[in-house]
């Protein structure tokens, strides 16, 4: 019976086209706050805020430890995918460039899906072979 509701989960997983265990993680590059390409090959971990609140939250922490990110290979992408680009480059943009560590733009909705949205939280992957694990 287990395996029958594993199944059944897993084939809705994949149905709904989230990232689930053993799948490649296939966004291999992204921009960051100043526009420039970032390459996440060399990530271990991806945090995802996918709203203000989960984004101010790692903001917090991450700005009282430096260099945290690159010291644990963490890739941080926050999406706006759902932002109006007037929004975006009038307050947010401006507003990220300040900040002293990278911060990774995801702009695509569909891959926004892919990675499990959860409003007043983050996303968090393992990827040491660039599999979802």
């Amino acid at each position: 019976m287990k395996t029958l509701w594993l199944n059944l989960f897993l084939a809705l997983t994949f149905a709904w086209g989230n990232y689930s265990v053993g799948q490649t993680f296939d966004i291999a590059t992204l921009s960051d706050q100043n526009n420039q390409k970032v390459s996440l090959t060399k990530a271990k971990k991806i945090m995802v805020a996918f709203d203000k609140a989960s984004y101010y939250d790692v903001d917090q922490f991450l700005s009282t430890k430096s260099n945290f990110l690159q010291t644990h290979n963490i890739a941080f992408i926050n999406d706006i995918s759902a932002v109006p680009s007037t929004i975006l480059k009038l307050f947010i943009q401006p507003a990220m460039k300040k900040k002293s560590y990278p911060i990774l733009l995801l702009r695509d909705i569909e891959a926004s899906k892919k990675l499990n949205y959860t409003a007043v939280s983050y996303t968090h992957l393992t990827l040491p072979t660039k599999r979802i694990v």
